[in-house]
């Protein structure tokens, strides 16, 4: 229909042009007709008349041709030449031609009496904005912004051979982030005593840093120190990442370390560094194997703590104890249903099975023909110690690092451990100090081995560390072990010489040391556990050293703190 309506108007527009082009011949057809009828175009009125209608017809043509149409009068032709026939027709469009219609944009609407919608097109929706006229850039792929990985400078040397008078410059540090909130030292930065470093990894370095430094940022700081990161590790108990760091040239560890001090000792996010150090397996004496056995083996030790009686009462039911210790053979008849779980914090290398932790495994938890202080008590094993593939005992004794003790620890109170053996001695570790305090603030119990460095030894630790209870070891006739440490850090006695103990291969071993003494006593713990599960280390401790044997009144004289531990009397003096 609109094509139609258009179609229409241009028709009329034509034969308007069409008429007001004849418009000038008509006239002079006109003119021409009326000279005939008055006489060849003399009377007057017949001219006048003609020149009437000329004019008119004249004006509404063309207003400019007025003058050539008067010039009739003077007596030239009417009709006209041929230059005037040809400039008679406007070139202009005429006057007032019908407006084309404008063509209706596409967000024009159509007029009401015709159909909007075209059929089999459907319409566009309103919300559409007009179509653009301007050609589009080209489309260009998205833009992916990649995470920027950890910035890794080439660190500065760091000369740690310079005069006395002169520092060590500053390391190439990262930078602290925003709003940083420095958490306070677990450790002094001091450098340790001469006689603990050399109970230390000779080129590994101990540091604790902020639990919220992130690994990348933790190479760029051993970098700048010009150390090499070798291990990070996330401690629950310390709050802290444990990095060990290895020296990789031929500077000697104290020099490093009091470099290492005097660099970073500002720094915030530096908590504790010192050196790795090293910790022994309290069992000084060769096991004498006796090999497998059917018969009942000898026990004098569950006679002296009284352990008979002490089971009418409790078995220990359900107390996990924690032996971090070597690798334990958990399948060794003694031990069949014993070990509840198992850990390895060394993670290198299989997990080899070792007489010293088979032993005090067995003596905290035996069922068999042998008689453990708890038998129904659930030993949690934590491999923290290794001869490198020797015995406990046999050439090359059994050793730990701080790394692989606080790991032992975070694993045990993570795991719902009650009571913590620990039969190994060591120097004064700062770090594993802190993580043992943390440990007993979660309800566990820390019993410890005193040490077999002999009369003249120095303390031991972890026994001598605030809170822990320390074990020495006595023999058959109530003497203490010839090569136990003395102190007064030492709480209570157990046996620990000659003790019949169970052996890798469902063997049996006699073997001595204050690491078996420690067993004991862990185990009797649990035995006070099943009555009250609720007892904290103060009052474990206040029991065991009240309820000790101690007849002369000597015991803390020879070295037995508060006397010989008796089963029987603690179990009793739970309420």
């Amino acid at each position: 229909m609109k094509r139609l309506w258009l179609l229409l108007r241009q028709a009329v527009v034509i034969i308007s042009a069409i008429t007001m082009a004849l418009a000038p011949l008509s006239e002079a057809v006109a003119r021409r007709g009326g000279g005939d009828k008055s006489g060849g175009g003399s009377s007057n009125s017949g001219s006048n008349s003609g020149r009437t209608a000329s004019d008119k017809a004249t004006r509404v043509s063309a207003p400019g041709n007025a003058g050539k149409a008067e010039s009739s009068q003077t007596g030239r032709s009417q009709f006209p030449t041929r230059s005037q026939r040809i400039r008679v027709p406007p070139k202009a469009p005429p006057k007032d031609p019908p407006p084309k219609p404008p063509k209706p944009p596409s967000t024009t609407k159509p007029p009401r009496d015709q159909p909007p919608k075209r059929p089999n097109r459907p319409r566009p929706p309103r919300e559409q904005p007009p179509r653009e006229t301007t050609p589009r850039p080209p489309r260009r792929p998205p833009i992916i912004v990649l995470p920027t990985p950890p910035r890794i400078n080439p660190p500065p040397l760091v000369s740690t051979f310079l005069p006395p008078n002169i520092g060590p410059r500053r390391p190439n540090l990262p930078p602290l982030p925003p709003q940083f909130v420095p958490r306070p030292r677990r450790a002094p930065l001091a450098l340790p005593p001469a006689p603990d470093l050399t109970r230390s990894r000779e080129a590994e370095i101990i540091m604790a840093v902020d639990e919220t430094l992130s690994d990348g940022d933790t190479i760029v700081l051993g970098q700048g120190l010009t150390l090499n990161v070798e291990v990070q590790y996330r401690s629950s108990l310390l709050g802290a990442k444990i990095v060990r760091l290895r020296i990789p040239d031929n500077r000697q560890r104290e020099q490093v370390i009091a470099a290492v001090i005097q660099a970073v000792g500002t720094d915030p996010r530096i908590l504790a560094i010192q050196p790795n150090f090293v910790f022994e397996a309290s069992q000084s004496a060769t096991p004498a194997s006796l090999g497998p056995s059917t018969a009942p083996l000898p026990q004098y030790a569950t006679e002296k703590v009284r352990l008979n009686e002490a089971h009418r009462t409790s078995l220990g039911r359900d107390v996990r104890v924690a032996v971090i210790d070597t690798g334990m053979d958990g399948a060794h008849p003694e031990l069949a249903g014993a070990v509840a779980e198992s850990f390895d914090a060394i993670g290198e290398g299989p997990v080899e099975v070792e007489a010293h932790g088979t032993a005090i495994a067995g003596i905290v938890a035996a069922r068999q023909q042998m008689r453990g202080m708890a038998p129904n008590a659930h030993v949690l094993a934590i491999r923290s110690f290794s001869s490198g593939g020797g015995l406990a005992g046999v050439g090359r004794k059994a050793e730990a690092t701080t790394l692989t003790l606080i790991k032992g620890l975070d694993w045990a109170a993570a795991n719902a451990a009650r009571v913590v053996n620990m039969s190994f001695a060591g120097p004064k570790d700062p770090l594993l100090q802190a993580a043992i305090e943390a440990a007993q603030e979660r309800g566990l119990i820390m019993v410890a081995a005193a040490g077999n460095g002999g009369p003249s030894a120095s303390s031991a630790y972890p026994a001598a560390f605030d809170r822990v209870i320390a074990v020495t070891a006595s023999d058959s006739d109530d003497q203490v072990y010839n090569k136990a440490n003395r102190g007064t850090y030492v709480a209570v006695a157990a046996p620990g010489v000659d003790i019949l103990t169970p052996a890798p291969k469902a063997a049996y071993d006699m073997s001595s040391g204050t690491s078996l003494a420690a067993a004991h006593v862990s185990g009797i713990i649990a035995l006070m556990l099943e009555r009250k599960p609720n007892l904290t280390a103060e009052a474990v401790r206040a029991i065991l050293s009240s309820t000790a044997r101690d007849p002369d009144r000597t015991a803390s004289k020879r070295g037995l703190g508060a006397g010989i531990v008796d089963a029987a009397r603690a179990v009793a003096a739970v309420e």
